[in-house]
């Protein structure tokens, strides 16, 4: 699967150059089914018939959209045909009519958020920490390209068919200068759940915004729900700018010194790349079978927690 949409988007990126005619273009697929839907509009399973490699094809209506918009999509595209990473979703063409978007991409199973719900609520410690060292990757090969993304969240990270965890969505990511400066935030980018405390306070932020994001979806991952979470807007970014982070008592403490360095308020003193990359949370293999043990230990005790607490809420 993987090598046949490689060659197809080769294939399909020197077509693209030599053809202005959308209708010839769309013409190459046939559309199966919805996959998703949106206020963005459709994304359908398809079939490009030449090659019989299926796609994910959205389709985004221009009716009734400002330009601002239409741009944004043209963007995020430009933006990915300049990438080439495993773990960042493959764009495999994109083309306009004069009323509609279409964004053809790699096909994926589902996204991180509805793989969380089928797995239970939860995962388990050593598939957590795989998406970790996954998503650390698509990160850092992003901020190695000066790009924020800015919208890290569960739903924005896909898992392939060749089971793969992919980055997506990079319609909010934002191209640092050369010399790394400090963006100021002119209005908030992202989902609050997610965001970090300068964004929230519409302060300088560097792309280490992107790690706070990564240590909230982490975090869900393992726990099974968001750090910081309330009934209102204004309650949200107080906790998040204000509130400790209420740790689970039984949370494998390796995990928890990873999640720690990435939740840290300051971003001066969150983690750095430098940091993240020898974190013992990602590299669990070569430490002692002890601390493995007490990790498995309090993961049991924390699971058997979770579980109580899931009956009372289905009893009460």
């Amino acid at each position: 699967m993987l090598q046949s949409t490689r060659t197809l988007v080769s294939q399909q990126q020197a077509a693209t150059q030599h053809t202005k005619d959308p209708a010839h273009l769309i013409e190459r697929y046939s559309l199966l089914h919805i996959i998703g839907e949106g206020q963005y509009g459709k994304v359908y399973k398809a079939l490009h018939r030449r090659s019989g490699v299926m796609v994910a094809m959205k389709i985004i209506s221009k009716i009734n959209r400002k330009r601002v918009e239409i741009e944004t999509y043209r963007e995020e595209m430009r933006l990915l045909q300049q990438l080439d990473h495993p773990h960042i979703i493959r764009l495999i063409e994109y083309f306009e009519t004069s009323t509609e978007i279409y964004i053809v991409t790699e096909l994926c199973k589902c996204d991180l958020l509805v793989y969380l719900k089928r797995s239970g609520g939860f995962l388990r410690l050593e598939e957590v920490r795989g998406i970790a060292h996954q998503l650390v990757a698509a990160l850092q090969y992003l901020h190695s390209m000066g790009v924020v993304h800015h919208d890290i969240k569960l739903p924005n990270a896909l898992i392939g068919y060749d089971g793969r965890v992919k980055l997506c969505d990079l319609g909010l990511a934002t191209q640092l200068s050369k010399d790394g400066r400090p963006i100021y935030v002119r209005a908030l980018k992202g989902t609050p759940l997610y965001m970090a405390p300068e964004m929230l306070r519409k302060s300088r932020y560097t792309n280490k915004a992107d790690l706070w994001s990564l240590g909230v979806v982490i975090y869900e991952l393992y726990v099974g729900k968001t750090p910081f979470r309330t009934s209102t807007l204004a309650d949200l970014k107080y906790n998040i700018m204000e509130e400790d982070i209420i740790w689970p008592k039984q949370i494998p403490s390796q995990l928890k010194v990873f999640l720690a360095g990435l939740l840290q308020r300051d971003q001066g003193k969150r983690t750095s790349w430098c940091k993240l990359r020898r974190e013992r949370f990602l590299h669990s293999d070569d430490t002692e079978e002890e601390a493995l043990a007490k990790d498995a230990a309090a993961e049991e005790n924390m699971r058997n927690h979770y579980n109580n607490e899931t009956k009372k809420i289905r009893l009460g």
